[in-house]
């Protein structure tokens, strides 16, 4: 749903329009009979309009129409030219040109609308397209492309994603509209009174699609092969937090037969004792993984720091267990191998589309309206569109739109938009002067216009970030994550005297700053408008750096910046984990020694972020706290102020109105098991717009 991406940053930079890839060219203009006008007889009629007023205009002249005007040879031309009789007087007085051009735009104004008048129906649809109601429970779905992945462990992004949730299910789930934690495999769950240690109770009627029962076991085993994956698992560092997560890593056994002798209070898997103390410090054996069975159906789970959101955060896709064979631990499961969970179960994959059907061994089937579902590919965007229009998909979503399309589509009741969690932000280099203090950070936050660069430099297809997290992820926490007088509005007055606080009042004596960006348009686009912003507000001048995307990562890790435009998208709504992925270095600084990450890494979700190095007293100036407080929390990342948000994407989605209980949310994830179609739909009776003629 998510509009774009640049090409070059993966899964983390969000670009709402993709300027070097194709894109859906949607003109939709009026509709007749639930089918799109078409845009050549637009145009050709748009030609006959001007045509026909040029050669009204040419017969004006001197003040009275002279010759005769015959555009039409029929009996509606016959009575147009006794109109023009009756006319004749009323163009009698006008002999100016600059008349002659008023009366022909006007003419051209009512051919426009006449045209329109004679091509519409007199029932106009409010929805884009052909309207074909199903008769089955059976759901088509184009999600930018077909399904590959179907391990939750590898799952990256849509559409794998959509599928891995449909084919398993975890302890929590999301609740599509309001985003707050529901139960799942877990009945209910409690946590200790810090919110270090949480406790999971499974239900029993849990069952594989072999028919065996899901047990905490599962858990455990999986999370764990999870992060011996490492890399390969794209979101694993959503299990940092976990106790011993690091330390798991090459601890997970190579056959069945040795998984089976997984230690149920957490210990490690599958290898004798002999083998762990050859591949791991003695030490670290002493640190059990965080994540313990209890028994069956008891799972206890204790974090390295206090998590009040981790029944959101185990919603994600990479904690739902899975049934893996000895040779499937270390590698991803292949689709004719794939035991499922889940609501649904995967019938068919193939490249004419990939089908899931309704589990028959899902505990709660009952409340599964679906069927059967279908992944359906396309060849492009445009196809995807036509594909819609024409009734053949029922729901269009991961498409890459351009602005004056979703302009025009805005007025269809099937087309929806939607902050998707995606922010793109500008990070300091606090390691350089002045960009250590915070007063200096503050102004140049405050000097942005946002609204202005989502409107003006996007094509109005983002949304202004005036804080890290959406308002969506802040509602659907049990409080406000920040309050409203504390987030990032644009104050040119309080920019100003934060920056003559700091000791350059009007700019003076302020370095020219450099701002880094990877080569893409609208990057560049937007930076020159917050360089003018900043020029216009503070008189600073920046140097705007534009690098390929290998040069681009070099120049980070060399600190060769003072700001760095940088992007994620959020995997949940967990604040701690959100935080966590935006400013790793911060998070990493309060992790004990043993388990931080090497010199240089960074979770995949974001890049690393130098602003984590020892900051320098750089041109005499005294450096802030040699160790910063570790950033937790939303509005600890506003009062240190280590970046500045600029903008969120966009989601878009055309969804046919007898499809119910599609929610379209900020994390980009429907839930199908609450997806059903209204058989019975019938289009609600409207005023009829008839032209009178």
């Amino acid at each position: 749903m998510a509009g774009g991406s640049d090409g070059t940053e993966q899964s983390m930079c969000i670009e709402v329009v993709n300027y070097e890839s194709e894109v859906v060219t949607a003109l939709p203009p009026a509709v007749r009979k639930g089918f799109a006008f078409p845009l050549r007889e637009f145009f050709s009629l748009t030609r006959l309009c001007l045509e026909a007023v040029r050669g009204i205009a040419s017969h004006i002249s001197k003040g009275r129409l002279a010759g005769k005007a015959k555009p039409f040879r029929t009996a509606g031309g016959r009575a147009a030219v006794a109109k023009r009789r009756r006319l004749r007087k009323m163009f009698f007085a006008l002999g100016s040109h600059r008349l002659r051009f008023v009366v022909t735009g006007s003419l051209l104004l009512c051919f426009a609308l006449a045209d329109v008048g004679c091509f519409l129906s007199e029932e106009i649809s409010p929805y884009y397209g052909r309207i074909v109601v199903p008769r089955k429970q059976e759901f088509r779905w184009s999600d930018g492309g077909l399904p590959q992945v179907f391990d939750p462990a590898f799952a990256a992004a849509p559409p794998d994603t959509d599928a891995v949730r449909a084919l398993f299910e975890g302890l929590t789930d999301y609740d599509a509209r309001t985003l707050k934690p529901v139960p799942a495999i877990a009945t209910h769950w409690e946590s200790s009174e810090n919110g270090r240690v949480w406790t999971f109770y499974l239900r029993e009627d849990a069952r594989w699609s072999s028919g065996e029962t899901v047990t905490a076991v599962d858990f455990v085993r999986s999370w764990q092969r999870t992060l011996k994956l490492g890399d390969l698992a794209p979101h694993s560092e959503l299990l940092n937090n976990i106790v011993g997560a690091r330390l798991s890593v090459g601890l997970v056994g190579a056959s069945n037969a040795e998984a089976e002798s997984v230690n149920q209070k957490g210990g490690p898997i599958g290898k004798s004792t002999n083998q762990q103390k050859k591949e791991a410090p003695r030490e670290n054996l002493r640190t059990q993984f965080g994540a313990e069975a209890v028994n069956d159906h008891e799972l206890r789970v204790q974090l390295q720091r206090a998590n009040p959101d981790f029944p959101a955060l185990v919603a994600h896709p990479v904690f739902r267990p899975v049934k893996v064979t000895g040779e499937e631990v270390n590698k991803e499961i292949a689709a004719s191998h794939v035991i499922s969970n889940g609501a649904f179960h995967l019938a068919r994959t193939g490249r004419d589309g990939v089908v899931l059907e309704r589990a028959e061994n899902y505990w709660g089937k009952t409340d599964v309206s679906l069927e059967r579902v279908e992944f359906v590919g396309g060849r492009d965007g445009e196809a995807t569109l036509a594909a819609y229009r024409a009734g053949d998909v029922d729901a269009v979503t991961n498409a890459v739109f351009e602005p004056l399309a979703l302009k025009l589509l805005a007025p269809y009741k099937d087309y929806h938009r939607t902050t998707f969690g995606a922010l793109t932000y500008y990070s300091f280099n606090a390691a350089h002067a002045p960009f250590d203090d915070v007063r200096v950070r503050q102004a140049l936050a405050l000097a942005i216009d946002r609204e202005r660069i989502s409107e003006d430099e996007t094509g109005g297809a983002t949304e202004p970030a005036r804080k890290f997290l959406p308002d969506a992820i802040s509602e659907s926490a049990d409080e406000s994550v920040v309050l409203k007088s504390a987030t990032l509005e644009k104050d040119i007055a309080r920019a100003r005297k934060l920056f003559a606080e700091a000791g350059y009042a009007n700019g003076k004596d302020f370095p020219r700053i450099r701002l880094l960006v990877n080569r893409n348009d609208q990057q560049r686009q937007v930076a020159q408008a917050i360089a003018a912003m900043w020029h216009s507000a503070l008189n600073v001048e920046t140097e705007i750096i534009v690098k390929n995307w290998d040069d681009y990562e070099a120049a980070i890790r060399a600190g060769e910046y003072d700001l760095v435009r940088r992007g994620m998208v959020m995997q949940t709504t967990d604040e701690l984990t959100n935080i966590s992925m935006l400013f790793p270095a911060e998070i990493r600084a309060a992790r004990p020694e043993s388990e931080t990450t090497q010199p240089g890494s960074s979770p995949p979700g974001v890049h690393a972020d130098p602003n984590g190095a020892a900051p320098s007293s750089a041109g005499g100036r005294a450096p802030e706290k040699k160790a910063a407080p570790p950033i937790e929390s939303e509005a600890g990342a506003l009062s240190q102020l280590r970046a500045i948000p600029i903008y969120f994407a966009s989601s878009y989605t055309l969804v046919k109105p007898y499809v119910a209980g599609f929610d379209a949310n900020i994390l980009d994830a429907p839930s199908l098991k609450k997806i059903k179609i209204d058989t019975d739909w019938r289009e609600p009776k409207t005023a009829r717009d008839v032209w009178s003629r």
